[in-house]
């Protein structure tokens, strides 16, 4: 099974097209349909100050950690009851502009590419508590990413071909189209002469002049 030859800046329409080809063969068959849901999903988890947070995914399929928070910015009213008396609990004021600006790689160091993970929610995990006194919250977005997937990458202006055996079907994991701050040594800048002057938009440098690229992860399933 294939998809048609289109042009990078038909990204979306590639996503819709793959997806649609195999929707019909997911519905004969409960496991493979449950399987592809697992995969394609957005998965969150969220623990207070003292309780275990776990991650788990499927069967074939590791974490793949997306993004995390570790702090507070509501009330603990709306989130995490404060676990002191109410009588201190009012003496205390509470701080809910509070952030940790190293959740994220903590998450990526206990849990990345593994199957599960599990660990106690406290300030000491995340070093030096920028908040003494106001309980925190750790929360935490992921997918579950297959154990076998291929990515494909095409140059603006260039034709991207996906392609899979007969008994297999496509399934987009992930799609980018753009460029990164970094550039991209697939597809170099197409006209060194001029200014690199651009504007960040979502992680993503848009500039005049330079080659952008689209970027799939390919999960093939039997």
């Amino acid at each position: 099974m294939c998809c048609p030859d289109v042009s990078p800046t038909s990204a979306f329409f590639i996503g819709l097209m793959c997806l649609t080809a195999f929707s019909n063969f997911a519905k004969t068959s409960a496991d493979f349909s449950g399987y592809i849901s697992q995969v394609l999903k957005n998965y969150s988890d969220h623990a207070c100050d003292g309780e275990y947070v776990s991650l788990r995914c499927p069967h074939r399929t590791t974490i793949s950690i997306q993004s995390s928070f570790y702090g507070r910015i509501v009330p603990s009213h709306q989130m995490c009851p404060s676990r002191y008396p109410h009588s201190y609990a009012t003496l205390i004021k509470e701080d809910v502009a509070c952030s940790v600006g190293t959740s994220l790689q903590k998450m990526l160091d206990e849990c990345q590419d593994r199957r599960s993970c599990q660990f106690l929610v406290n300030n000491r995990l995340f070093g030096a508590d920028p908040c003494p006194g106001t309980g925190k919250y750790l929360i935490v977005w992921y997918k579950c990413r297959p154990n076998e997937y291929k990515s494909k990458v095409a140059c603006e202006d260039d034709k991207l071909r996906l392609s899979c055996k007969k008994s297999m079907v496509i399934a987009i994991y992930s799609a980018i189209f753009g460029r990164t701050q970094g550039g991209s040594l697939e597809c170099p800048y197409q006209n060194l002469g001029m200014p690199m002057i651009g504007k960040q938009q979502n992680g993503l440098t848009e500039n005049t002049g330079l080659g952008r690229v689209i970027s799939l992860t390919v999960v093939m399933v039997e």
